[in-house]
């Protein structure tokens, strides 16, 4: 990709290059979140460690690989969304910063409303890639992790349990495979590349790993540990 050889000029010659940006826009992976639980007003909330997701974690591998370009990689997740309102915001939590990549993880919260809304889905990601590219940047579509198959022991809220039981649905019924496998269509479509970490986690559950226990809050948030596949599958779409 283009963003990569420019990453590379600025690392020889940061005099005469200007920095460089990279913008995330996605859900609650995207933004930094961990964990669920209920508060003490009886909803729902979250606990954010953003410096430990995928996002920043980018930004430090790559300033460990090219020190002097000093890149610059902004979060515009929020937790919750959908890609539609990944499109709604595009504008002015992500082109307004003029960045150089827009890399778009959306899914997971879109696959709870159903197959009834992939067609939402599938028109929000055309426009969001669009618009990217209307924009002049370059464009990077990043497939989420797998959710819970199961509901896991460790899960005692009834109410988190209930949410892990809807989630495993999802993943089990081929809900979540349906809505990935449109993204990469989508993608495919407006030569978009795609960095796919759901065939990573697909092939390490065929492998017989237990990928729900990879999980922070065993539902539908990745460990930081695990995190690390979504910054190595978009450093190797980078260098193809």
């Amino acid at each position: 990709m283009e963003f990569l050889k420019k990453l590379s000029v600025r690392n020889k010659d940061a005099w005469n290059t200007r920095p460089l940006l990279i913008a995330v826009l996605g859900d609650s992976v995207s933004h930094g979140c961990f964990d669920v639980f209920y508060n003490e007003q009886g909803r729902i909330d979250t606990l954010y460690d953003p410096e430990s997701g995928y996002a920043a974690q980018l930004q430090r591998r790559l300033r460990r690989l090219y020190p002097a370009a000093a890149v610059t990689v902004m979060n515009a997740g929020v937790s919750g969304n959908q890609a539609c309102h990944g499109l709604a915001r595009l504008e002015r939590d992500v082109l307004s910063r003029d960045p150089d990549l827009v890399i778009v993880a959306f899914g997971l919260n879109d696959c709870m409303e159903g197959l009834e809304a992939l067609a939402r889905y599938e028109s929000s990601l055309r426009g969001i890639f669009a618009g990217v590219q209307a924009h002049g940047a370059e464009c990077m579509l990043l497939t989420e992790q797998r959710m819970c198959s199961y509901v896991s022991c460790h899960l005692t809220d009834p109410r988190l349990r209930e949410g892990a039981a809807k989630c495993a649905q999802k993943q089990n019924d081929g809900t979540l495979d349906r809505y990935m496998d449109a993204a990469r269509s989508v993608a495919a479509e407006m030569r978009v590349p795609v960095a796919d970490a759901y065939a990573v986690w697909n092939r390490l559950e065929a492998h017989g790993v237990d990928t729900t226990a990879m999980l922070s809050n065993y539902t539908s948030h990745p460990t930081p540990e695990a995190s690390e596949i979504f910054v190595d599958v978009i450093l190797e779409t980078l260098m193809r």
